[in-house]
């Protein structure tokens, strides 16, 4: 266990399947959410800025790989989808960057519904640029499934600019966005999305992921195998996008 792996919301899902993996792959792999319990190393409320700094205080050093998995549906309240979902991983990285290793993996779990943010890329850029407080100011009364759709881009166009800036320390920053998963906020999902949508993302795949096929290559893009792959959107959905592009276009046919 010569490389450490620190993983947030590793209670359940697809954190918790990443736990696992990583701890069969022999990574000393640390989890984080909101209580300690199994799989769970050190208790942190996502939400409070302050508790993430004690957090990233009481992490050791060299850490080797940074899994930003946590995240809550747009059933939550607007301020905790923006604050956990974004502002979180945006907050623990730039705490551990005095921590993280020469080459380290950063990844983050973001989602194919933030092809859906009507943002264009300077507008991302702009709410990115803005203080904690006036992000969530210019997020509030927002719909939650906009929010977390908009939360999950945000988190896309930060990892542009974080792996730019990471680049002359080898550090490699990536989003992996999957599509319906058979985790317990997978019924938070149909009450926000709809429960037709996710059905239909079903019949196209013929199942919904497992946390472990999101683990899977959460865990190849914090190995050094990845060591090409920097700064970019990998989507593991099952081909439901590919698919319905290609049904549409039969029907425009």
């Amino acid at each position: 266990m010569n490389r450490t792996a620190v993983i947030t919301g590793s209670a359940s899902g697809i954190g918790a399947a990443l736990y696992e993996q990583l701890r069969r792959q022999h990574w000393h792999a640390i989890g984080v959410d909101r209580k300690r319990g199994p799989g769970v190393d050190l208790a942190c409320d996502l939400a409070d800025e302050s508790a993430i700094g004690d957090l990233a205080e009481s992490l050791p050093a060299p850490i080797h790989g940074l899994a930003h998995v946590a995240g809550v549906p747009g059933t939550a309240k607007t301020s905790a989808i923006l604050s956990v979902n974004t502002l979180a991983p945006v907050a623990l990285t730039k705490c551990l960057l005095p921590k993280l290793a020469e080459g380290a993996s950063i990844i983050a779990v973001s989602s194919v519904t933030a092809l859906r943010c009507a943002l264009a890329v300077p507008a991302l850029d702009k709410l990115l640029s803005l203080a904690r407080p006036n992000l969530l100011a210019a997020h509030e009364g927002m719909d939650g499934k906009a929010a977390y759709e908009q939360s999950k881009a945000l988190v896309n166009r930060w990892v542009v600019h974080t792996a730019t800036a990471l680049s002359k320390r080898h550090i490699r920053v990536n989003t992996l966005s999957p599509g319906p998963v058979e985790t317990p906020l997978l019924a938070d999902f149909e009450k926000s999305i709809g429960e037709d949508r996710i059905a239909a993302a079903k019949e196209l795949t013929g199942r919904h992921g497992e946390p472990e096929d999101i683990a899977a290559v959460a865990a190849f893009l914090l190995s050094d195998a990845a060591g090409w792959v920097n700064g970019t959107d990998i989507r593991v959905d099952g081909g439901y996008h590919a698919f319905r592009a290609a049904a549409e276009a039969a029907t425009c046919a």
